[in-house]
């Protein structure tokens, strides 16, 4: 059995009610970092393309993380291993596996940085007026954007400072894009087709099916699910106490997930601008442009702005530790890996320098002109995310349904196992028709 100190001195469960919202905080950066960009464009290019008719792989895809992450977060919380780290988890079923994951991990948070530095570069470029060449002008603000995010993630509270972003972004995009789906207003009949499981025929825009397996994406199987792991160690979360905080964390990051898009949806659903949406970024500010004129196409701009700038470094850290954490299961000794774990893998400098250099400073070259599009990176990233999801399925099913792993009374009843075993299936279903959809 391995045995892996955790990282950081368990927090106080907090007490009470208003104990618990004050706590809250995990959830809501992981809200932030599961939505990215990947959300914005695939509700706004579903409910542009297709209306209602998708709107049900959106809550399915929610209801599903929400099974998944919770299964995650229970070996982490749970295990009878005295560990914190999912990858130790995963190291028990076979020692390779921990490092397969993370170099997944690391490889996909490369796809995630390509388009989510190029969305927050070119809301950037638009809020302050699209000055000079415009191609270049997208270019540059990237790297200005790069620069602060640099100089905040090298800073020594760096959780504190993506958990403070991650509320404020969540306020203001849930205020921005509630407002305008409530002046627009909805089709309540439609809204409620659209949560009815049927596919429509293809518009000639997106394929209806991509769609769905961008939504759902890697389900509970992207390995970006994974990263709830550490902001729960950065937390002090690392008990079986500290469980019904974390469900209840889990719950409101969900929520402000579920609430967002919806509103997206529905702006995108009532504009009329079917067809068009995948062509140009220009066209989803477009989408709220047509219902409250030029404060829509701003709101939009600042909500991507904020969904973006506030995921890449998230992204950046998460992935990264996941690489780190998994070569260290996969390479180093039980003893190593504690005091690896004892010293955090975020203050070392080759963590600086593989978050920096390959998750940051070289997915820039997408943002220079003649690259592919940002909805269209966008598309295809989420897509892809899902064919990591068979193998992270049937390990998290394994590692929380028997007692060889988790303690005794938290092993999954029947009903729990049998909801993972049908999250798994909806993600070997996505990670299928991301292929098809893509390369056939």
């Amino acid at each position: 059995m391995v045995t892996t100190a955790p990282k950081v001195q368990a927090a106080a469960v907090p007490e009470g009610f208003a104990g618990h919202l004050r706590a809250l905080g995990p959830g809501v950066v992981m809200a932030l970092a599961w939505m990215s960009a990947g959300d914005l464009v695939a509700s706004s290019v579903s409910g542009a393309d297709y209306g209602y008719a998708l709107m049900w792989a959106l809550v399915l895809s929610l209801l599903a993380r929400y099974v998944f992450v919770s299964a995650i977060a229970k070996y982490v919380l749970c295990n009878n291993s005295s560990s914190s780290s999912i990858m130790e988890g995963f190291r028990r079923i076979w020692r390779p596996l921990p490092f397969i994951v993370g170099l997944c991990a690391f490889i996909l948070g490369f796809g995630y940085a390509t388009y989510i530095l190029k969305g927050a570069g070119t809301a950037f470029y638009n809020l302050i007026g699209r000055p000079g060449d415009s191609e270049w002008g997208l270019f540059f603000s990237v790297v200005g954007l790069v620069a602060i995010t640099l100089v905040l993630l090298y800073s020594r509270r760096q959780y504190a400072t993506l958990e403070f972003s991650a509320r404020a972004a969540a306020v203001i995009l849930l205020v921005s894009f509630g407002a305008v789906a409530v002046i627009q207003g909805f089709d309540p009949v439609a809204f409620v087709e659209g949560l009815t499981f049927k596919v429509p025929e293809n518009t000639g825009g997106v394929e209806s099916l991509v769609i769905v397996a961008a939504l759902i994406g890697g389900v509970g199987g992207s390995t970006t699910n994974l990263m709830y792991n550490y902001f729960l160690q950065d937390k002090g979360w690392l008990t079986p106490q500290h469980r019904k905080i974390q469900l209840i964390d889990l719950f409101v990051g969900i929520m402000v997930i579920l609430v967002i898009n919806l509103a997206i949806w529905v702006a995108a659903a009532e504009a009329d601008v079917s067809g068009s949406v995948i062509d140009n970024v220009g066209a989803l500010a477009g989408l709220l442009g047509n219902t409250i004129g030029q404060l829509g196409e701003i709101l939009f701009w600042i909500g991507l702005f904020f969904i973006t700038f506030t995921t890449f470094p998230a992204y950046s850290y998460g992935q990264t530790k996941l690489l780190l954490d998994g070569a260290a299961h996969t390479f180093s000794s039980a003893e190593k890996i504690s005091e690896v774990a004892d010293e955090g893998f975020e203050k070392k400098a080759s963590f600086r320098w593989l978050q920096g250099g390959f998750l940051l400073v070289l997915p820039m070259v997408f943002s220079i002109p003649a690259m592919p599009s940002f909805v269209e990176l966008t598309i295809l990233v989420n897509a892809l995310a899902a064919l990591g999801a068979p193998i992270i399925i049937i390990a998290v099913i394994v590692l929380t349904s028997s007692s060889r792993f988790v303690l005794p009374q938290y092993v999954n009843r029947w009903w729990v196992t049998a909801a993972l075993v049908v999250v798994g299936g909806i993600g070997i279903w996505a990670s299928y028709q991301a292929v098809v959809g893509i390369f056939f």
